[in-house]
């Protein structure tokens, strides 16, 4: 936990810096299928996979597309971003509360909590 203002603000400093360095995300989820049975159906001939399937939703309404190996990787990379940016945008608003609880004089809520035994 940091312990002074000046703390806490280069720990934000350095988030946003990270959040910067992020250029390239994608939303959604990548799953990959196979089919087993369409090489015993086409006499194995069929293609069996595993094929990427992308899904999300982008303003309310949902998409699904069928990628390649090379852009399932790519896709799963930015998933993996856009997850690290989450997690950054979380960190900096616990921060945020935190100092502004420090720069009003009370504990921050998670050390209140504790003193309660919750």
């Amino acid at each position: 936990m940091h312990d002074t203002a000046q703390e806490i603000r280069q720990r934000q400093d350095e988030i946003l810096k990270a959040m910067g360095n992020i250029r390239r995300m994608r939303r959604g989820t990548l799953t990959h299928q196979t089919y087993p049975d369409r090489a015993h159906r086409k006499e194995g001939q069929g293609a069996v996979g595993p094929y990427g399937l992308w899904q999300g939703t982008v303003a309310g309404k949902r998409f699904g597309k069928r990628v390649s190996g090379v852009e399932a990787q790519d896709i799963e990379e930015g998933i993996a971003r856009r997850h690290a940016f989450g997690a950054l945008a979380e960190e900096y608003v616990a921060l945020s509360c935190s100092l502004a609880a420090l720069e009003q004089g009370q504990a921050p809520a998670s050390e209140e909590a504790l003193k309660k035994g919750l």
